[in-house]
């Protein structure tokens, strides 16, 4: 595992690669690590009440489409909740592409304020932070991560990372959420395995999405 580490810096660099330089449309990769995680929740959780909580960049896009691809799946037969911890106006385009495709589907969805307003049942779906979060976090989203921590999920599901660690060096951010199962894409990440990190992933699944040996060959070099 840890000879095809590779940290989230250089996994980002290959994702550009792979989209700028191979022309592989970002939308697909998104839709492919998307469809691997819902994949997994229709093995183990298909009836089950799912609450997607996603911040508005591309990890959060990636959360948002998860309950799409869902709700759109007939072997699915349970329920969505999409909890959205940041101003969708500062949204990346990736993330409003899912959301309103999300909404297409009836979904239900809360915009959150206060850490009063989160789910606290069913089987949780992190997407707040992806393998871009490199700085300690902002009191208002350490207060926000910490709530969800101290809940009593069926299970919790982490999209790449878990939200609070640094995927370089696995350092926690000032507060995180423990995943019982990671689903990390293309290479498993450094940060998923080194200090902090090792003890909020939980079980550790890397998925293929699409992405190129060529693409972690050329970050590599």
């Amino acid at each position: 595992m840890k000879d095809n580490a590779i940290t989230g810096t250089l996994a980002k660099k290959a994702d550009i690669y792979a989209i700028e330089t191979l022309g592989i449309p970002s939308l697909e990769l998104m839709e492919n690590a998307s469809s691997k995680v819902a994949d997994y929740i229709l093995k183990n959780f298909s009836g089950s009440c799912i609450n997607v909580i996603s911040g508005t960049g591309n990890n959060g896009a990636d959360g948002v489409c998860i309950a799409k691809i869902l709700l759109n799946n007939e072997q699915f037969k349970g329920s969505i909740e999409v909890y959205i911890t940041s101003n969708i106006d500062h949204a990346t385009p990736e993330f409003s592409h899912q959301l309103s495709a999300y909404k297409k589907t009836g979904g239900a969805l809360h915009l959150i304020t206060s850490s009063d307003e989160l789910p606290s049942t069913g089987v949780l779906i992190d997407a707040v932070f992806g393998i871009g979060l490199q700085t300690r976090l902002r009191d208002d989203k350490a207060e926000l991560l910490n709530a969800l921590d101290k809940k009593h999920f069926e299970h919790v599901i982490a999209v790449d990372v878990p939200s609070g660690i640094n995927s370089d060096t696995g350092e926690l951010l000032g507060a995180g959420i423990h995943a019982d199962t990671t689903i990390t894409f293309g290479r498993i990440k450094t940060g998923l395995i080194n200090n902090d990190g090792k003890e909020y992933s939980g079980r550790i699944l890397t998925e293929d999405i699409g992405i190129p040996d060529e693409a972690y060959d050329n970050v590599l070099s």
